[in-house]
């Protein structure tokens, strides 16, 4: 017995030992894996926020598996007793369980709006299938000797199915109930990414973009620790139910959580006038004007009650628009006219900042001092779209052949970090490079001046063309509390980023520390007017259509 318990143990502490180990040792790691010590530490210091969206993620993995169950219970057994039924339902079982929930998450927000039920519904279908098909062959396995028996006994249906049927196919009812405890925390986490603002998911996917990559490792330890209490639950459920004296109040234990999880997690419908933005990423000092905006009255004091919604993949913005699921978003200018040159109906509305922040972002130390030298180097770039376009172009103009260029997605301080690349193209120089240097990497970089790009108004508030939000009266008093809040800003810098901070708690102290310094950087660029220069739009587009970038 102690044998079998020291082995265990041993061969944990000696993984642990490794880990923390080789983090110390090799610098490059921590930008990929922190030390198991400094987790633990941060786990401690943010245990009330890792508590907060340990509950909200809790949730929807209930709600989740209570709805598949419920869809899952009576489909299963029309198939068990017809089997024109299991011809039809099953393959379209197999093709709902073949759908990547990561793609279907964000049509549920179309659908559902930023709701309890957008989340749950892909977390639900995620469970549906090993649910449904267990409990399928459950129903399948009563005995035939015993279904005689019953038959003999002239029992009737619901006599047979809950004296027989249901019993014996327990065994497999809970082997489905175990497999979706341990897979729903993931089930979860696809529809939290798609259009939650609360929750592990998100937790961890803004902590990992800024690089507080103890508080994501925190965040994944809650949701396992969550994964693993609901398999044994359920696992100590099946042993209570074996035992006939318990059935009722398990019965009784389900129907409980099934109304604390309703009652819990449906959230109060958003007030009919209220204005919803989406922000182009998670926020950032880029953002730090409208949450001032929303504490202080700005918008208020002109009639619009804004709400702010993060977003996670930018390129959703235009689908929620026109969806109606948001009424604005903070866009980039060159992905707006993508977007209008492709049949979009949008409005600009207002202009967050004034000058482009793309850059070519490069180590101070990779010999790199002019275009030229990024000859034979590595190159970074976000995602196979216009910018990558664009730095084609660039190269090209400039008879520059790098030795490769790699997609890193959204990594682009990690994957410089690591010196996995030379130099980035798409980091924002008043984001990364503050960025960077709190992980102790000096960088400089090449603006779109310098690349020969012409000028361009980086960030914009868009709306949909037609609705209230791009009517003339509602965008001039957008504009006019736009710059109210940022000439405030720029008058009380400090306090300014003190209210996006308490408006954003969960910021790990790294980030708190580098975003300040970005801030300095950003604040004497916001908007000092918000007018649209329509001239210098059309120049940029006369230049992206030029070079093919963006297509006619």
């Amino acid at each position: 017995m102690a044998k079998k318990t020291w082995v265990p143990f041993i061969a944990f502490c000696f993984l642990i030992g490794s880990w923390e180990f080789c983090s110390r040792f090799f610098s490059e790691l921590l930008f990929v894996l922190p030390p198991p010590s400094r987790i633990l530490l941060c786990t401690w210091q943010k245990s009330d926020r890792l508590l907060f969206h340990t509950g909200i993620t809790l949730k929807e993995m209930g709600g989740g598996f209570l709805l598949a169950l419920l869809v899952a219970f009576p489909l299963a057994w029309m198939m068990a007793f017809w089997e024109s039924m299991r011809m039809i339902l099953q393959p379209l079982f197999i093709i709902i369980q073949c759908i990547p929930m990561f793609a279907l998450a964000p049509l549920m927000v179309m659908w559902f709006g930023w709701s309890y039920t957008a989340i749950v519904l892909p977390t639900a279908l995620m469970i549906f299938f090993p649910l449904t098909m267990n409990i399928y062959q459950g129903l399948l396995s009563t005995p035939q000797h015993l279904t005689d028996y019953f038959k003999t006994l002239k029992a009737t249906p619901w006599q047979f199915f809950f004296k027989l049927q249901l019993p014996s196919s327990l065994p497999h009812i809970f082997a489905g109930f175990r497999i979706s405890a341990a897979i729903a925390g993931i089930a979860a986490i696809a529809g939290e990414w798609a259009g939650a603002q609360e929750g592990l998911g998100i937790l961890m996917l803004q902590s990992r973009r800024e690089t507080d990559l103890e508080i994501t490792f925190g965040a994944l330890f809650c949701l396992t620790f969550i994964s693993l209490a609901l398999y044994l639950g359920m696992t100590a459920v099946e042993k209570a139910v074996k035992n006939r004296k318990t059935w009722r109040l398990s019965v009784n234990g389900v129907a409980a959580a099934a109304l604390i999880t309703i009652v819990f997690g449906c959230q109060p419908s958003p007030k009919e006038k209220e204005t919803k933005l989406l922000l182009d990423w998670v926020p950032n000092p880029n953002h730090v004007a409208l949450y001032v905006g929303i504490d202080k009255g700005f918008f208020k004091k002109k009639g619009i009650d804004l709400q702010i919604l993060k977003l996670h993949d930018p390129s959703d913005a235009v689908g929620y628009l026109m969806s109606g699921q948001a009424d604005l978003a903070v866009y980039y200018t060159t992905e707006a006219l993508q977007a209008m040159q492709k049949g979009a109906k949008l409005s600009m509305v207002g202009v967050l900042i004034q000058e482009p922040l793309n850059s070519l972002l490069y180590h101070k130390e990779g010999g790199i001092h002019a275009l030229e030298d990024l000859n034979g180097k590595v190159i970074g770039f976000s995602m196979n779209g216009m910018n990558f376009k664009s730095l084609q172009v660039l190269l090209k103009q400039r008879h520059i052949a790098p030795q490769a260029m790699h997609n890193v997605s959204f990594d682009l301080v990690s994957a410089l970090a690591a010196k996995r690349v030379d130099a980035v193209y798409d980091a924002y120089w008043n984001i990364e490079v503050p960025h960077l240097r709190s992980l102790g990497i000096e960088t400089d970089f090449f603006t779109m001046n310098d690349l020969g790009i012409p000028p361009y108004q980086e960030l914009i508030l868009i709306a949909k063309e037609g609705s209230l939000q791009a009517s003339p009266e509602f965008v001039e008093k957008l504009q006019a509390a736009m710059q109210e809040t940022i000439v405030y800003c720029q008058k009380n810098p400090d306090e300014a980023f003190d209210i996006y901070l308490k408006a954003n708690p969960d910021k790990g102290d790294k980030a708190r520390e580098w975003e300040r310094e970005a801030w300095k950087l950003t604040y004497p660029i916001l908007a000092q007017s918000q007018k649209i220069d329509q001239t210098e739009v059309n120049n940029y587009r006369d230049w992206l259509l030029e070079h093919n970038i963006l297509q006619r």
